[in-house]
């Protein structure tokens, strides 16, 4: 009977799960092939140095829609991975490990850049600037990550020759060598995970402070003043979203150090973990949302004619018409 029951509240997470991560995935997935499109048909935009990262950013947000998140509706539908195969569960464990932290690196990544864009601009004007600045970083964190998931996965680094147990009835086919094995295990949640996110929180903060701080002398440029003050918005927006998700994540993680054997702490560190999903979705609608010219580019295809319409020529003059 306590099986039974059991069974019928794991149902009803899963489907509440895959209910939740379908509300998310369908706005976010038309936001991000909204920026894709625009990325395409929008020189300027695709061109402007500030928005390269955000649009790196929102394709791998839009990978990871097309190519992990479906392998999660067929389990939280199935209620077991989709193929019992050992090399599967590797593949999507990476998969999936990796594009979280790059997420992670890349919006940190943002987050320093963004503020040297406010406050240091000539250190990222020419191109060796940028090459050092900008592509470098992203391109050999992108590639650490990488070999790091791939390899700690693939292989199997359990000490003693103890053989992980693959649960094809847990999300991401149960814990793997990397979850358990101490030493490795501290320092990927520590390096390639919570750096990041303290990196944008943190970061965000600062930049959000020191803009109070010096509003005075800077709106005196009101033209800087606006671009800059897009830019923040676009970070703060983010900032937002993973302030919310990863503090509270961190708080239990901790916890969970200190005692491991604290079974509500586990429990909500679980729901916490699917929460990052919806966090990562929430990207690209914000990337949207907070960006100006992608705004003007819709509100252009949604009413064609409402610029025209705003105002009404009598003679030489204009008048606005309300």
């Amino acid at each position: 009977m306590s099986n039974y029951s059991g069974n019928i509240q794991s149902n009803a997470i899963y489907r509440t799960k895959f209910i939740l991560l379908l509300l998310f995935s369908i706005p976010s997935v038309i936001c991000a092939l909204y920026v894709v499109y625009n990325v395409v048909k929008l020189r300027s935009f695709r061109r402007r140095f500030q928005n390269q990262i955000l649009i790196i950013l929102v394709f791998i947000i839009l990978f990871n829609i097309v190519f992990n998140i479906p392998t999660s509706f067929s389990f939280f539908v199935r209620g077991s991975v989709l193929i019992h195969a050992e090399f599967f569960c590797r593949f999507w464990q990476s998969i999936d490990y990796f594009l979280t932290a790059c997420v992670l690196w890349c919006t940190a990544i943002f987050t320093i850049q963004r503020y040297i864009f406010v406050f240091y601009p000539i250190y990222i004007r020419s191109k060796r600037q940028k090459l050092i600045f900008h592509y470098v970083p992203l391109v050999l964190i992108n590639i650490y990550l990488f070999l790091f998931y791939v390899l700690t996965i693939s292989i199997d680094i359990c000490h003693h020759g103890e053989h992980r147990e693959i649960k094809y009835d847990k999300f991401l086919c149960g814990e793997n060598c990397l979850d358990r094995e101490g030493g490795i295990s501290m320092f990927n949640w520590l390096f390639n995970i919570l750096f990041p996110v303290f990196i944008v929180i943190l970061g965000s903060l600062m930049l959000l402070i020191r803009v109070l701080w010096t509003r005075r002398m800077m709106q005196r440029n009101l033209r800087n003043w606006s671009k800059n003050w897009k830019m923040i918005t676009q970070l703060l927006g983010i900032a937002l979203i993973y302030t919310l998700v990863w503090i509270p994540l961190i708080i239990i993680s901790f916890i969970l150090i200190v005692n491991e054997n604290h079974a509500f702490s586990k429990s909500v560190e679980d729901y916490l973990y699917f929460i990052t999903y919806l966090c990562e979705l929430c990207v690209p609608i914000v990337v949207l949302l907070l960006s100006s010219e992608l705004i003007q580019s819709l509100n252009r295809r949604i009413w064609p004619n409402f610029n025209s319409m705003q105002s009404v020529t009598i003679g030489p003059y204009s008048t606005n018409v309300e």
